[in-house]
């Protein structure tokens, strides 16, 4: 599977995954820069940079796309759609979260609402949106949440508190704060759609 890094905007370090491309986004870019990171691409209106900077961006990336600064998607949404472009089947977003509310809201609602197979992740936080299906978890972080999207039927083994085909809604949070107490947790969803959380303090 052809995988990238999204370096975005509000990141404060350069996340690495073995085989994954990176491109910055907008102020993320410069990170990467930062960070001495060659980028596939850097993306973004680069309204947060000055023009020293963009420079440097210039000579960091093997591609520089320049978005215009009035436009209906983010920044993010632009990159993550340049990056299915360019056939990168697993997306992971870093520097998605954090700061102003609004911009970390439309980046969750990215993950939720739009069909894009991107994953969020900080430095304690790693979240993906799983459909219908068995998935295999295995232990990389304490906590396993999951909440709802819409009306869901889950079943959870090899945690502390399973659980059997279990209807839940987006009224339930009782799904937080689960541990995986085998090498590896079994989620099921019957039906519906789900955020997986893993989440470390």
């Amino acid at each position: 599977m052809k995988g990238v890094i999204l370096v975005s905007g509000l990141a404060t370090y350069v996340y690495h995954k073995e085989g994954y491309d990176i491109i910055g986004v907008d102020h993320g870019a410069f990170i990467c820069v930062k960070e001495n990171v060659r980028m596939k691409a850097a993306i973004g209106d680069f309204d947060s940079v000055n023009c020293e900077q963009l420079d440097k961006i210039e000579e960091m990336a093997d591609v520089v796309e320049k978005l215009p600064t009035h436009k209906n998607e983010t920044d993010t949404e632009q990159a993550i759609l340049y990056a299915m472009k360019q056939g990168y089947e697993d997306i992971i977003v870093c520097g998605a979260l954090g700061g102003r509310m609004d911009h970390e809201l439309a980046n969750l609602y990215l993950m939720m609402y739009r069909d894009y197979p991107i994953t969020i992740v900080n430095e304690n936080n790693r979240m993906r949106v799983l459909k219908m299906g068995e998935y295999r978890i295995q232990k990389e972080y304490t906590y396993l949440s999951i909440l709802p999207i819409e009306s869901s039927c889950i079943s959870e083994c090899g945690v502390a508190y399973p659980l059997e085909k279990r209807t839940i809604t987006c009224e339930n949070i009782y799904t937080i704060s689960n541990e995986i107490i085998d090498k590896f947790a079994t989620i099921t969803i019957h039906e519906g759609k789900i955020i997986l959380i893993e989440s470390n303090d």
